[in-house]
C-alpha cells in the first residue's frame, strides 16, 4: 500500500513537524521550571509519531517493507509513550499541588485595613 501523494497525509505530517518543533521551542522557553521535561516528552513524542508517518509516505522503496513497518510502529509506540509520559509527570506535580493547598490552614487572617 502506497500513502505518496496523498494530500491530507502531507498535511499531518507538516502539522506534526511544526507541532513538535513549536513544542520544544516552548519548552526551552520554560528552562528550569517544572513543565519543561515533560514539554520536552511532548515534543519528542509527537516527532517520532510525526516520524512513523513519514517512514510510511516517503521510505517505502528505499527500505524493505520489513524494515519500514519497523520503523513505523516502533517510532509510533514510542512517540505514545512518550506522551504519556508527559502526561503522567503533569498529573502528578498538578495532583502534588492540590494536596499542598489542601494542607494549607482554612482561616487565614484577613488583610489589614
Amino acid at each position: 500500500m502506497s500513502f505518496s501523494g496523498s494530500v491530507l497525509l502531507m498535511v499531518a505530517i507538516v502539522l506534526g513537524l511544526i507541532a513538535s518543533v513549536v513544542t520544544y521551542m516552548n519548552s526551552r522557553k520554560l528552562k528550569g521550571e517544572v513543565f519543561e521535561k515533560p514539554m520536552i516528552y511532548f515534543a519528542l513524542g509527537i516527532f517520532l509519531a510525526t516520524l512513523s508517518l513519514i517512514a510510511v509516505t516517503f521510505f517505502q522503496g528505499v527500505f524493505s517493507e520489513m524494515t519500514v513497518e519497523l520503523i513505523h510502529d516502533i517510532s509510533f509506540i514510542l512517540g505514545l509513550g512518550l506522551m504519556l509520559l508527559a502526561s503522567v509527570k503533569l498529573t502528578r506535580f498538578l495532583q502534588g499541588l492540590s494536596g499542598f493547598e489542601k494542607k494549607l490552614p482554612k482561616n487565614l487572617p484577613s488583610k489589614v485595613k
